[in-house]
């Protein structure tokens, strides 16, 4: 079973429409799933949707914690999905959704598949696409890591494979880049594939302070790599 993880914050003109669309292409396509949706923090009726929605549909099911962490719900959806294989999308849904469909058939070969818009189409602010592209560069020359796309969309896991790292995660946006490590040193198979992205709307993170944490992040995760007491050690 697929079990797609969208973790929400502020998303009450969204939600519903976002959840009805994603069941309904899965549904058409006859993928056995499950749509696990986590609020974090979230200070409008997102909570009161996401609790009716599970209430109405056998499918969906709804959590939510105070705090604003994306990484504290990436990890509490996982501990509560029921599916084989995981999926992670934005509640905008601004990568195509044939990505689904490339995760129910790829990972019974992978144990995580990155949907790529650098290797794909993307329409989105030359700042953004500089960033991402600088922040791939680094990534690379710190970690010979030669992943193309570090956001938390469009992303997928087998769950298995993803579990013994589950509770050493970034609670922030880091979780996607930790897990990559994770997965090379654990020498798993990562797959990667192109994926068209369309940004409908401003990004709800400030890029300043995101920017920042990132190459903090990475600083960070680098001095863990050489240090023989952290999970993400090298050798």
């Amino acid at each position: 079973m697929l079990s797609v993880l969208i973790p929400v914050y502020n998303e009450e003109e969204l939600l519903e429409s976002t959840v009805g669309k994603v069941h309904s292409y899965l549904e058409q396509r006859a993928i056995e799933h499950e749509i696990v949706v986590t609020s974090n923090g979230s200070s409008d009726r997102t909570v009161p949707i996401g609790e009716n929605l599970q209430k109405t549909h056998a499918w969906f099911r709804f959590f939510s914690i105070p705090e604003k962490s994306v990484g504290k719900a990436f990890r509490l959806g996982v501990e509560n999905s029921r599916g084989d294989y995981l999926v992670c999308l934005d509640a905008d849904l601004s990568s195509e959704l044939v990505f689904l469909e490339y995760a129910a058939e790829l990972l019974r070969h992978a144990d995580m598949l990155v949907g790529s818009k650098t290797m794909g189409e993307q329409r989105r602010s030359p700042l953004r696409v500089i960033g991402s592209q600088f922040y791939i560069l680094i990534t690379l020359l710190l970690f010979d890591l030669t992943i193309s796309d570090y956001s938390m969309g469009a992303k997928a896991f087998r769950r298995s494979a993803i579990l013994p790292a589950l509770p050493h995660l970034d609670s922030w946006t880091g979780y996607i880049f930790e897990l990559c490590l994770y997965l090379k040193r654990e020498q798993k198979k990562i797959l990667q594939i192109g994926i068209d992205c369309v940004d409908r709307r401003k990004s709800r993170f400030s890029l300043l302070h995101e920017g920042i944490y990132r190459y903090a992040h990475l600083f960070r995760c680098w001095r863990a790599s050489k240090n023989k007491n952290s999970w993400l050690y090298r050798g």
